[in-house]
């Protein structure tokens, strides 16, 4: 008798223990499942927010100070804003068909004035500025060697305003692609007719693929010299 409970006893733990196994496996399984849940979850909350971040932010930003051209009647014709990719950012293609580049000059809007991208070849004792696209396209700067000048980049490529080109001023691959490292100026060309007056207001857009836009406004000075060079801020 004695020995039949022992034997009843020893089965009823040995099924304790398996249904305590049992219990254990499954809540194993369960918090595998809830902290590879938790670990996705989390995940994607990081991209969305990396995402969210990344289209909040402008890939590019200014790199100096725009710079103001004025034609003899002391109206500012060409506008000059360095820009360069902001830290974090990887690249961006500046072709019209990838940039869009928009203008407000004065009471006048235009809505992508984008006009392509060159970029400034050293020839010796000559300058060219080559069209990253169509590289047919070249137009020649006569300064006796020296690096042109913003207004001598402008005047070779005489653009009818308004319209905007952007111009590599350094480049590692030649292409239409700003990297880190790269410099490049957006050339505003707004013509005799558009030209800005003292005190008159300049907004220019430029909307990357991705990212939001980098917008500057600048205020003409009260006083602009006839053919000259004004700091814009």
């Amino acid at each position: 008798m004695r020995s039949r409970l022992k034997r009843r006893k020893g089965l009823v733990g040995i099924e304790a223990a398996i249904v305590m196994i049992a219990f254990i496996i499954v809540a194993a399984a369960l918090a595998f499942v809830t902290l590879n849940m938790g670990m996705f979850t989390t995940q994607r909350a990081k991209e969305v927010m990396s995402r969210g971040l990344g289209e909040a932010s402008s890939a590019l930003e200014i790199d100096g100070s725009a710079i103001g051209i004025t034609n003899s009647s002391g109206n500012v014709i060409n506008v000059s804003i360095p820009i360069k990719i902001a830290p974090g950012r990887e690249s961006v293609d500046l072709r019209p068909e990838k940039v869009t580049i928009s203008l407000i000059a004065g009471d006048t809007s235009y809505a992508d004035v984008h006009a392509g991208v060159y970029v400034l070849n050293n020839n010796g004792n000559s300058w060219t500025l080559v069209n990253a696209v169509n590289t047919s396209e070249t137009k020649s700067i006569s300064s006796a060697g020296s690096y042109p000048s913003v207004k001598q980049i402008a005047e070779a490529l005489n653009k009818t305003g308004p319209a905007a080109a952007v111009v590599f001023i350094k480049t590692l691959h030649n292409d239409t692609v700003l990297e880190f490292g790269e410099k490049a100026i957006v050339i505003v060309f707004l013509g005799s007719s558009s030209g800005l007056e003292p005190y008159d207001s300049l907004t220019v857009e430029i909307r990357p693929p991705e990212g939001a836009p980098l917008t500057i406004q600048r205020s003409m000075p009260p006083i602009l010299p006839p053919d000259s060079v004004v700091d814009l801020g």
